[in-house]
Parts: structure tokens; C-alpha cells; sequence
């Protein structure tokens, strides 16, 4: 709640013009590790990414079509969501699989935000990696994710509220170059990882090859990556890679999942259906509630409305993208009663905890996951149903 008055008032700070940041020029500096969403050049939509050329090059062939060639089965594709402090709920959830005998060896993993910082461990996928896990979301508090700037420097200028020196910090201490030849290891098995960001300067999503990064030894940019995907604009600076300036992946698209590029629809799967596993770390609908007619109040759920709808969508797009393939879809997001308080950033243990027992617990139940997204009035009900019908 104060985060959110907070940044009123910085908008309308810098609104009457209190601060002039220097000009900046355009970067014309082209990604080598970064694509589109579907797989297609950021500084050329209309041509597939180099990055992607051999997955691409048959008609009918895409990425999930070429992994499955080189793995041999149907792949298990893992997609973590944005969401805060609620990334408790995924890590929760990831370790409670394990430990219910049934979560697979992930094929591709794909992160944004909060889910991005979870997305590295999550591929690696041992129960020392899982144990990172629960380190990273039930053992931090705010001061290990931020700190506050003065009033004077946001007075004289300054490109976000809060300092994110302690995650930087965070993120080199669980992302280290041991971490990074094991991501590299799991490349070479075909086994491919990658973290969604918003570019503010080209408004588009661009969506890295951490697995491509990590072949490269940069570990720097790895990690900046990591800290750009989860960087909650205003809230938090942005983060400059090769002139470009980049905020929270959820910005933009709070879900990513690669291997439905491609410029044509792709054949029918090799090895039969594969899995597209989406764990949302948020509610996906909130229950009705009179508000208090305050501004903070109202910044607050109407900054939180838009972001479920973000997800909404997401899941949505997700989904027909996934029939399409011809995988199975599944989907598990947090529960209603689970106490998560009303601000992703609070980074509150309390709540963090209840979150991680929350997913850990559900991840044992037989039945966790659903099968198609709720129907919430935004997309007609015939064409939910025509999808389920036709594959």
C-alpha cells in the first residue's frame, strides 16, 4: 500500500518536470541471445531468429518438434509466472512435487519476473538445487531484495523508487559459475532454459536463451538478465544490456513459453503428447470486495486488476498454443483461502511462508492441476469449447 502512494507520487513528480534525466540514444545494438516470444528476430519480426535457424528450417518443424527429435520422447515444458514474494508458492510447489514421486526432468523451463529467478534451480532440478529454493523464499525479507532511496534523490532525479543492490547481490550468490557450466551441461543434453524481459525503449518482449548464455561463459549478463526479468518498473531501476533498457518481464507478457514458433503450423507430435506445465504464482481471479474509497486502495486493486487480466490473457494464449501442439495442458495457481497479503513486493516472511506450505502441500494432492483455463467472460465460452473439442 505505501509502495503504491509512493509511486503516485514520484508520476506526479516527475509529471511537472522536478527531474531532467539526460537524453539517451536509440541502441541499435542487435540481441546475439535474445528472440521474440515466437521465436522471430526483435530487430526483423517478419524472419525467424539465427538463434532458432536449425529448429526452423523444415516446414512443419519448430523448436518443441526439433527437441523432441534430439530427446527422443515427448517433452516436458515448465513455464513460472511472475508474482513477487508469491514466487514462494512456485518454489513451494516445485519441492512438494518431487517429493510426491512425480515431477519429471523438465525439457525447457521458461521464466519471467519472480518466476525467472526460480526458473534456473527449477531445470537443474536436484533436491540441492530445490533446497536453493526454499532458501531464496522463505529465509530473505525486503532488505535482501532492496532498499529505499531518500526523498532528496528522488526529488533531484532517479529512474525508480527502490534500489535493487541486495538482489543483485542475491541473484550472484545463487547463480554462480558452477551454476552456469550445469545450465551449459544441460544444453548439451538438449535441454534448453530461458527468462522473459520487457525492452521499454522497442516495447517488446524479449525473451533470452539463458541455456546459449551460459555455452558462453557470461555470466554477467546471465545474471542481469535475471535482474532486468524481475525488475518491477518504477518500483524498480531498469537494467541497461548493450544500450537497451529493460524492466520486469511481466510487464509485457507475464508468461513465456517457447517451441510454438515457427512459420507454419507444426506437424503432429513425434513421440505422442508431450506436458506444458504453467505455474502461476498469483491468484487468477480475486474475490468481490466493496472498497474503501482512498486512493491507495484504489491504486492498488486497480494496478492488481490489471495485472490478473495481464495473466489472464497470458494463460489463455498459453493454452490454444499448447492444443495447437498437441501437448497437454496444466495449469495450478494459488489458492484462494492462502494468506498472500496484498503486495507482491512486501517480500513479508509470513506470508511467504504460507505460500511455499501452500504449494508444497498441493503439489501432493492427486489431482492439482487443471486442464483449461477458468472461463472469466473474456473470451467467448463456444471458443474454449471449440479448442477442447478439436484436439
Amino acid at each position: 500500500m505505501q509502495q503504491t502512494k509512493l509511486l503516485l507520487i514520484t508520476i506526479v513528480l516527475l509529471a511537472v518536470g522536478c527531474a531532467a534525466p539526460p537524453e539517451r540514444e536509440l541502441s541499435d545494438k542487435e540481441p546475439v541471445f535474445a528472440t521474440l516470444p515466437n521465436g522471430f528476430d526483435p530487430f526483423d519480426p517478419s524472419r525467424p531468429s539465427p538463434i532458432y535457424a536449425e529448429a526452423t528450417a523444415t516446414p512443419g518443424d519448430n523448436l518443441t518438434r526439433h527437441l523432441e527429435r534430439k530427446r527422443g520422447h515427448a517433452l516436458n515444458i515448465l513455464s513460472l509466472s511472475g508474482g513477487g514474494q508469491n514466487g514462494a508458492f512456485g518454489a513451494g510447489f516445485l519441492i512438494g512435487w518431487r517429493e510426491a514421486g512425480t515431477r519429471p526432468e523438465f525439457d525447457i523451463v521458461g521464466g519471467v519476473s519472480t518466476g525467472a529467478l526460480l526458473a534456473t534451480h527449477a531445470l537443474l532440478g536436484t533436491p540441492e538445487d530445490d533446497a536453493k529454493l526454499e532458501e531464496m523464499y522463505t529465509r530473505i525479507t525486503s532488505d535482501d531484495v532492496y532498499k529505499n532511496r531518500g526523498l532528496t534523490r528522488i526529488l533531484t532525479g532517479t529512474d525508480a523508487l527502490k534500489d535493487t543492490a541486495p538482489l543483485r547481490e542475491l541473484i550472484a550468490r545463487y547463480v554462480t559459475p558452477e551454476t552456469l557450466a550445469r545450465v551449459a551441461a544441460a544444453y548439451d543434453d538438449d535441454r534448453l532454459l530461458v527468462v522473459g524481459t520487457t525492452n521499454v525503449d522497442f516495447a517488446q518482449t524479449w525473451v533470452w536463451n539463458m541455456s546459449l548464455i551460459a555455452k558462453a561463459g557470461d555470466i554477467e549478463l546471465y545474471r542481469d538478465v535475471l535482474l532486468a526479468s524481475a525488475s518491477f518498473p518504477i518500483v524498480f531501476p531498469p537494467v541497461e544490456i548493450d544500450g537497451h533498457l529493460f524492466v520486469d518481464g511481466a510487464a509485457r507478457s507475464n508468461v513465456v513459453v517457447v517451441g510454438m514458433g515457427g512459420t507454419n503450423r507444426p506437424d503432429p507430435p513425434l513421440h505422442g503428447p508431450g506436458n506444458v506445465y504453467l505455474i502461476s504464482n498469483g491468484r487468477l481471479t480475486h474475490p468481490p470486495e466493496a472498497l474503501r474509497r482512498a486512493l491507495g486502495k484504489i491504486a492498488a486493486t486497480t494496478v492488481g486488476v490489471m495485472m490478473d487480466q495481464s495473466m489472464q490473457t497470458a494463460v489463455t494464449r498459453t493454452y490454444f498454443g499448447t492444443k495447437l501442439l498437441g501437448y497437454n495442458f496444466n495449469l495450478v495457481a494459488i489458492p484462494q483461502d492462502v494468506d498472500i497479503g496484498n503486495d507482491p513486493l512486501a517480500f513479508d516472511p509470513v506470508q511467504m511462508r504460507s505460500a511455499f506450505d501452500a504449494g508444497r502441500a498441493l503439489a501432493k494432492q492427486p489431482s492439482p492441476w487443471s486442464n483449461s483455463p477458468e472461463d472469466v467472460g473474456d473470451v467467448p465460452s463456444w471458443a474454449l469449447r471449440a479448442i477442447q473439442e478439436s484436439f
